[in-house]
């Protein structure tokens, strides 16, 4: 396999440093909640104090206060931050600090705030002491189903927010861009290169995975009045759906697994079960995409136990992808499906993208050698040659001549077939070489033959390498009697050995240009790479053509 390009292997794990480090830096802001201890309105301090999630229902007006105790002035702006779907009154020590839309006791008269606001609070509104803090709270728009409309209150730095949403966002936004351009990239590659299901797969898992990314963004990015967060919820939840059963359904294709049509409506059946059972929407697309990534490992796993080829990586990034959202997956996609996409998709890209560099590389070899074996062994001397001597053995001897016709056609046909195989048995390029000593025993009118000494059951070579080294010794002697050649096969627990000792003729000028050892080299390192070696050397009987090739189970 050739080496990946340095981008595609360095890019997920710059991709996941990035997010690990947006997760922390989310996570470790400072922050002071204040979503325990209010009471309501008037209630007094004898009255049990609840926390705001208890307090605070869909289709109510509520108005609750609290105390606020700071042991120090803070020496910077702090914003009151406040996340609830619900329009909203806040008030400082008896004065008004903000409004978010406008609370009312029916729906029609409420007019629905934002779902997150923010509240900018001086040094000055926040000296070290006690500070009375009262919210009224509109939820008419409210989802009735819902168990609590309430999501977050709490006082923070002004820097430190802005940087940790900055963090927030950024990583996964460059990831959304990365597999949106993924995406666009593996579809034209689909539909230009490699027609085949799982490419088309890929692209879809990585177009769903960057709407997924920005639907979860557009709360924190743009904002919006909280009676839309329910359909960004079901949309988050349409497309989780959709990811967890691409993913499975992408490592099934891939793997080329039998049964498709059943096993692609099993895969369906159980996200389908996890996205319907009755749990909050995060916990269901965790559910959802915890089951598309065991689905995943199983067919890695399965892939493995075939031993079909990359099964062995396939199967440690589905097992790492489990683990790593097991242990980072509670907010999911504010934390860890960006993690897991990023550990997942991107050397799955990487993969692929090195797959296509490798098959068009070794087709344009195969072209290659294909085209030097053809260009070779239809030579125009030797076709010429072979014109000649039909024309005299037909004056001469009409069954000899349609004898020599068989025996040259039969030789262009294994050559034309055997040339668009990377390779064939050895058994096969005997038999192409006992028809061309044939072929030359006839035009030399004089005995030429190949003697076999082992056995050549169960070895693979490249189509003609022996042939041409018959050719070349044909090429640089001259054979008056006839010529005897040896081929010696001796089998190794690693390597077969297969020696050809070819007899000394009388020299002739040759005016080659060494195509038929470069075809013999090049054709040996496209099929065994590095394992295989080629020798000539010259001894007294005459020329040893060494092949040393692995032994392939």
């Amino acid at each position: 396999m050739p080496a990946m390009p340095s981008f595609f292997r360095y890019l997920p794990r710059y991709c996941l440093a990035c997010c690990l480090a947006w997760s922390c830096f989310a996570m470790g802001m400072d922050r002071l909640s204040l979503g325990e201890g209010w009471r309501a309105c008037g209630a007094g301090p004898s009255a049990p104090a609840a926390a705001l999630h208890e307090l605070l229902r869909p289709g109510q007006l509520l108005c609750i206060e609290r105390e606020l105790v700071l042991a120090a002035t803070p020496s910077s702006t702090q914003l009151l931050v406040l996340s609830a779907l619900a329009s909203s009154e806040l008030w400082l020590d008896g004065a008004l600090i903000g409004n978010n839309g406008q609370p009312a006791r029916q729906a029609v008269d409420e007019r629905p705030g934002d779902i997150d606001f923010a509240i900018h609070l001086t040094p000055q509104q926040l000296t070290a002491g006690k500070h009375h803090l009262r919210l009224l709270l509109s939820t008419q728009q409210a989802p009735a189903r819902l168990a609590s409309p309430f999501y977050a209150l709490y006082l923070v730095d002004r820097q430190d927010y802005r940087a940790a949403l900055a963090w927030y966002r950024l990583p996964p936004l460059l990831l959304a861009g990365a597999l949106g351009a993924a995406a666009l990239l593996f579809l034209a590659l689909t539909v230009l290169y490699q027609r085949q299901r799982h490419w088309a797969m890929f692209a879809a898992l990585c177009l769903v995975a960057a709407l997924l990314l920005v639907v979860e963004l557009w709360r924190s990015v743009s904002g919006y009045a909280y009676p839309w967060h329910l359909p960004r919820l079901y949309a988050v939840s349409a497309l989780t759906w959709l990811f967890s059963t691409l993913l499975p359904l992408y490592f099934y294709t891939a793997w080329r697994l039998p049964r498709w049509p059943l096993a692609a409506a099993v895969l369906l059946a159980c996200i389908a079960l996890a996205g319907a059972l009755p749990a909050h929407f995060d916990a269901r697309c965790w559910l959802m995409f915890l089951t598309g990534l065991a689905a995943s490992l199983l067919l890695n796993l399965g892939a493995l136990w075939r031993r079909l080829p990359g099964s062995r990586g396939g199967t440690l990034i589905a097992l790492a992808s489990c683990v790593l959202f097991l242990l980072t997956g509670s907010q999911f996609a504010e934390g860890g499906f960006a993690l897991v996409v990023c550990f997942l998709l991107l050397p799955l890209c990487a993969q692929l993208l090195a797959q296509l560099l490798q098959e068009r590389s070794k087709a344009a070899r195969a072209r290659q050698l294909e085209n030097q074996l053809l260009r070779k062994s239809m030579q125009p001397h030797f076709l010429m040659n072979s014109l000649s001597l039909i024309g005299e053995l037909n004056a001469q001897s009409p069954q000899a001549a349609e004898t020599f016709i068989e025996a040259l056609g039969a030789e262009l046909r294994m050559l034309n077939e055997f040339a668009q195989q990377p390779s064939i048995a050895l058994t096969q390029e005997l038999a192409l070489c006992q028809n061309y000593l044939s072929i030359m025993g006839t035009r030399l009118q004089q005995p030429c033959s190949l003697q076999l000494d082992g056995e050549a059951a169960g070895i693979t070579v490249p189509p003609a390498i022996l042939l041409t080294a018959l050719e070349n010794g044909f090429s640089h002697n001259r054979y008056r009697h006839g010529a005897a050649f040896i081929l010696r096969i001796a089998k190794h627990a690693q390597t077969h050995v297969l020696t050809l000792l070819m007899p000394e003729g009388e020299a002739r000028p040759h005016a080659g240009s060494g195509v038929g050892e470069q075809y013999i080299r090049a054709s040996l390192h496209a099929v065994f790479g590095e394992s295989a070696r080629y020798d000539i050397e010259q001894q007294q009987q005459g020329w040893l053509v060494t092949f040393t090739l692995p032994a392939v189970p």
